[in-house]
């Protein structure tokens, strides 16, 4: 474990913080007169100080605290009524010959129902995390201590209630005075952060990528650096995004309400996505002119798959590079060199880098004119990012149409290069289009920002000069069921994916009802007013599968729902804590005469408590999380026990006091700076509790060592009863998991490539066919996104499980598979985005007739996409030859490109008919609006088709992994070339 220090002055601050509450907490138990009068288990107190720590935002202190009372009210209400039936029950036993373990017996039973109902709102309602801790706590002393006694002390049970209270007020009250820090701030300094990432993006494109010394887009390590950079920009957009949802949720003293922000953060949402879709055809740009420069110096050589090295040197088949080595042979042919030059990529990106460099020079100023001015008016706080000066009070509408002129001015280069030679679209050029599409994109979202930015200053300036107080106004149940951003080191991994997984599917279903209920409101009222058949055609009518078909009986659907809700993630995971936890707390309710004052005589609910901290949703991280529990418990029990000794128990407080502040200090750091937080939360917990223990009165006669070594001893029974339940009920091994999520999410990839697709098959846009499907396909985008982002997370979890039979586990491949996924993912997207762009025009003479061809496409690669999916789910290796849709797509883009190239004036005409109406215009303006239409037509027609052939050599580039992973049957009549 490599520790280096962390130079951050915010984390120091937010540990300074925590230290002095944990300190203050522990402090006030060391006080006699206050410790005997703060509850059963005094050091609660310091817990308080520790679950609700400062190094959140003081409103996320609040409503977890609030969140807290609401967990615990119930629970000390609950026990509270059995803790009397069992004092009742216990009274009567001699008088009515009850059964003499009666109490134990009712005790055990609502110990069960408490913990499960607790456990499985904790799954269920992400924000109830932490809430859930505490209300763990109460059945495990409540239901443990006390149950054979004739007399009911409520006090036994509210003083397990509002010592953690008192901490937690502590550290709210550290919070308010020491360096505050609200949601408001946080999600402002996000947002800066964004925007700063995005100048620098831009900053190295104008420097690093367009240079004027060499071809455009040639160095492939520049093109590397760029995705890196851009990666940093997509790490602050999601920063940004979830501090923006935690502020909505808190009470926020600010300039700007946080709800305002929103349309700003979609836009830099935007803008990040449009910058990655460039950074992916410059990296491929760049491949394809390295390769071309080759070809060029060899024209004899034999035509050959272009070669790709990736990030991890594999080398990955590639389309053919059509029509260059058959142009360079026929020199004899007048004209051969230029057109030789127009088939080169080099040659147009020379032509039009430019309008380019200028489009991002200009682009570079306004988005860092748009930071200042966001700084000057409170918006983002002040960076020493950049040292440019920016008139503030400039427009930049002007600048703005000049940098989209220069890239229209492109587009019409490009156009004038394919009138001049009439050739056909080439599969290579796609890329130079993908790259002005992502920039025009790119600058009317610019223009988007410039216009949101100015109108959150206004709305700023109509409340006036000073802050004010902004209060949540938000749907309860959604926020509780929403995952807290504020983790401080509690929550693990594990934890995390599966809340996300949880609310993921939670999502999809309300989505598929809602979907399937304005589905039957607008098909009716499509019945009513159209003659349209599409919705009555037997075909398109949805039919279930008979291994899913419906039961006949009553008893028959409730045993289906009952099964449904018994497998969901929160019951299993509820079920498996609580039958962990009965079987530790059983010495309790045992019927031998004794036990239970040796269970509670020897903290036997700590073992519960343990317990509670290293129980996981997966096999692996369930006993990575023991390790770091063994670990964590040593070294809070030597540091509370060498505390302890300092102040020969409660002779010198101020020792004790002292070295607590000491060794906290480090405990924090890795609680806050690290990715080992638990055996610090762990650490402090264990210190905490050894320092009450000692330093109190000697209830139970113990030495100074005792509960040290009991501590340790009841921390390792604990984990041994949950490895072993971990392994027997349910055993979910992360491994397998990511195998699983991967298939469903290739599976869902290929039919979200199918329904993209069959939107450009329809000419009419207008029908409710088209937009249904559209809606469908934008909500499963963002749908296959999250699911794309549990996958990646899950696969952390699994680099953390042992493998004893095994090499280590290939997360270095998987990996790669999932970076090929994103990248298929944005390719379906720009798709989806690009088919909207393309005129009616062009969809009934180009698009239209090659329905047939492009379904059979659509099917390939659903199929190829499956074929891998089903190797990964069933570890089973993948057949000799892949069903590749390279062939259907080349039929398809070469007769779509003869169609295009037949009709291609016709098309002009149509378009341009709509410009030359009016007798107000020129011909001289007629004819720029013409030549401006037919550089559109050319952008939008040929950066869609780029879109296909990434996401081909995507696919393939992912079976070349997948076939390393599960292996592939081999035999020569496959494999072997017969022609040579």
């Amino acid at each position: 474990m490599k520790f280096t220090l962390n130079k951050d002055k915010g984390l120091w601050k937010k540990i300074i913080k925590c230290t002095i509450a944990y300190e203050i907490g522990t402090i006030i138990v060391l006080i006699p007169q206050v410790s005997q009068n703060i509850g059963a288990v005094p050091y609660l107190v310091t817990l308080g100080t520790l679950f609700f720590n400062p190094s959140s935002t003081a409103g996320n202190e609040i409503s977890e605290m609030c969140l807290n009372v609401m967990m615990l009210v119930p629970a000390c209400i609950w026990v509270g009524i059995i803790s009397y039936i069992c004092t009742i029950y216990n009274s009567h036993i001699e008088s009515s010959a009850l059964y003499s373990n009666g109490a134990g017996i009712i005790a055990a039973i609502a110990f069960f129902i408490s913990v499960f109902i607790t456990a499985y709102l904790r799954l269920k309602y992400p924000r109830l995390f932490i809430p859930s801790l505490q209300g763990f706590i109460v059945p495990f002393f409540g239901l443990t201590k006390g149950i054979y006694s004739t007399e009911f002390n409520i006090m036994s049970i509210l003083g397990i209630f509002y010592p953690v209270l008192i901490g937690g007020s502590i550290a709210l009250v550290v919070n308010l005075a020491i360096w505050p820090e609200t949601a408001a701030k946080v999600s402002e300094t996000a947002l800066g952060s964004a925007i700063t990432s995005i100048y620098r993006v831009l900053e190295f494109i104008d420097v690093g990528i367009l240079k004027e010394c060499e071809v455009s887009f040639s160095d492939l390590t520049a093109s590397k650096k760029l995705r890196q950079i851009i990666q940093t920009l997509d790490d602050d957009i999601s920063k940004m995004q979830a501090s923006r949802r935690e502020a909505k949720y808190e009470i926020v003293i600010s300039y700007y309400c946080p709800t305002w922000y929103k349309s700003l953060a979609k836009t830099l949402e935007g803008l990040s996505k449009n910058l990655y879709g460039f950074s992916l055809a410059v990296e491929r740009e760049g491949q394809v002119i390295s390769y071309q420069s080759q070809t060029q110096s060899e024209p004899n050589k034999p035509e050959q798959r272009t070669p790709r090295i990736d990030k991890h040197d594999q080398v990955i088949t590639k389309r053919q590079t059509t029509d260059i080595i058959a142009l360079a042979t026929t020199n004899k042919v007048h004209g051969t060199k230029s057109r030789i030059e127009y088939k080169l990529i080099s040659r147009l990106q020379s032509s039009v880098q430019p309008e380019i460099k200028t489009f991002v020079q200009i682009c570079t100023a306004i988005i860092l004119c748009i930071c200042h001015r966001l700084q000057d008016n409170d918006a983002i706080p002040k960076q020493d990012t950049t040292n440019h000066v920016c008139s503030h009070h400039h427009s930049h509408q002007h600048d703005l149409t000049e940098a989209m002129q220069s890239l229209n001015q492109a587009k019409i280069i490009l156009q004038k290069e394919y009138e001049e030679r009439r050739a056909e679209p080439q599969e290579d050029h796609f890329l130079i289009y993908t790259v002005l599409f992502s920039l025009s994109q790119f600058g009317e979202k610019l223009i988007e920002l410039e216009r949101q930015a100015e109108g959150l200053i206004s709305k700023r300036q109509s409340y006036g000069r000073f802050p004010r107080l902004f209060f949540p106004r938000v749907n309860f149940k959604k926020w509780i069921r929403e995952a807290g951003e504020n983790a401080k080191g509690e929550r693990n991994p594990a934890e995390r994916v599966i809340f996300e997984q949880h609310l993921d599917e939670s999502r999809r279903r309300e989505s598929r009802q809602s979907d399937s209920d304005e589905e039957n409101r607008c098909g009716s009222v499509e019945k009513r007013i159209s003659s349209e058949s599409d919705w009555t055609n037997f075909d398109d009518q949805e039919t279930t599968p008979l291994q899913n078909a419906p039961g006949s009986h009553v008893w028959n659907k409730w045993l289906h729902s009952f099964s449904e809700w018994v497998g969901t993630d929160p019951v299993r995971y509820a079920m498996k804590f609580t039958v962990t936890m009965e079987l530790l707390a059983l010495m309790a309710w045992l019927p031998i005469t004794g036990v239970n004052e040796l269970y509670n005589s020897n903290h036997g609910q700590w073992a519960l408590l343990s317990a509670m901290v290293v129980f996981n949703f997966t096999v692996g991280s369930t006993a990575l999380q023991c390790m770091f529990r063994v670990l964590a418990t040593v070294t809070g029990a030597v540091a509370g026990y060498i505390c302890i000794l300092a102040s020969n128990r409660n002779e010198r407080p101020y020792a004790l006091a002292l070295l607590a502040l000491v060794f906290q200090i480090p405990m924090w750091y890795t609680l806050l700076a690290t990715k080992y937080p638990r055996i610090g939360f762990i650490s402090l917990l264990t210190m905490a509790v050894i320092n009450s223990t000692n330093y109190s009165d000697n209830v139970y006669q113990e030495s100074l060592f005792a509960p040290v070594w009991k501590r340790s001893v009841t921390a390792f029974l604990a984990i041994l009863v949950v490895l072993l339940v971990d392994q027997i009920l349910w055993p979910v091994w992360a491994r397998k998991m990511v195998r699983k999520n991967l298939s469903d999410l290739l599976i869902d990839t290929g039919i979200q490539f199918s329904k993209v697709v069959s939107l450009v098959c329809q000419e009419n846009t207008q029908s409710y066919r088209y937009k249904a499907t559209l809606i469908d396909a934008e909500y499963h985008t963002k749908a296959l996104k999250r699911q794309h982002h549990l996958t990646c997370q899950m696969l952390t979890l699994a680099e953390m499980e042992p493998r004893i039979t095994k090499a280590s586990f290939p997360i270095a491949t998987y990996r790669a598979i999932l970076q090929h996924e994103q990248q298929i993912l944005y390719w379906i997207e720009h798709l989806l985005v690009t088919q909207a762009y393309i005129s009616k025009d062009v969809r009934r003479q180009i698009m239209y007739p090659m329905n047939a061809y492009r379904k059979e496409l659509a099917a390939s690669v659903h199929l190829y996409l499956f074929t891998l999916a089903c190797s990964l789910r069933t570890k089973s290796a993948l057949p000799a030859s892949l069903p590749s849709a390279e062939i259907s797509r080349k039929i398809l883009q070469q007769r779509q490109a003869i169609l295009w190239h037949e009709n291609y004036d016709e098309i002009i005409q149509a378009e341009g008919s709509g410009v030359s109406y009016r007798a107000s215009i020129d011909v001289e303006e007629s004819n720029k609006r013409k030549e401006e239409r037919s550089a559109e037509n050319q952008i939008y027609w040929q950066t869609y088709a780029a879109g296909s052939v990434e996401v081909i050599v995507e696919q393939e580039a992912m079976g070349v992994l997948v076939a390393e992973l599960m292996g592939q049957h081999v035999f020569k009549a496959a494999t072997r070339d017969w022609i040579e």
